[in-house]
């Protein structure tokens, strides 16, 4: 049987080199998974905010709430969005510029009405409501009205978070 010239073997060696190459450069990136319920940074007008993924709305869009804001600026979000998950406490940016020009500001602000009667005090421990289930927390910080910063017994500070009194289901 007759070899196949050596300039032919050359050629076919640097087809397949290329093609391996160029289905290396086309794989994407390796990405974190994320899953509803990581507490995460997502860039937000500029700036790394912490938010809580409600949803996954497809294979790298996620739904995410920021942490002390109002809902009406949960929004959808592309994976390249997400910087990571949160990893100990944080300080989050200001607010940004449209959530004040809208009169919001994030609830940790004490933009709550002051002076308004709060149904509990520092130190209650409560059961909050959190995506559909229960868990047990002590509130910590009265903000004015019906909002209070909570914390979950048994899980770190960077899952303290800011709630409506309608989350409170009872308390214990």
């Amino acid at each position: 049987m007759d070899r196949p010239p050596s300039s032919l073997l050359r050629s076919l060696r640097s087809v397949a080199l290329a093609l391996s190459l160029s289905s290396v450069a086309t794989l994407p990136a390796c990405k974190e998974s994320y899953v509803v319920g990581d507490h995460v940074l997502v860039e937000w007008e500029g700036n790394d905010y912490p938010a809580v993924i409600v949803t996954i709305e497809g294979p790298a869009r996620f739904r995410v709430h920021y942490d002390g804001y109002d809902r009406i600026w949960d929004e959808n979000v592309n994976q390249t969005r997400i910087k990571g998950r949160v990893k100990g406490p944080i300080l989050a940016p200001p607010p940004p510029e449209k959530v004040l020009k809208r009169g919001g500001a994030p609830a940790s602000s004490h933009s709550a009405a002051v002076g308004a009667p709060s149904r509990f005090r520092e130190g209650t421990r409560v059961r909050v409501q959190w995506h559909g289930k229960p868990y047990s927390a002590t509130i910590i910080q009265v903000l004015g009205g019906e909002r209070y910063r909570v914390h979950y017994d048994g899980f770190g500070p960077e899952w303290d978070e800011t709630i409506e009194a309608s989350r409170i289901l009872t308390p214990r």
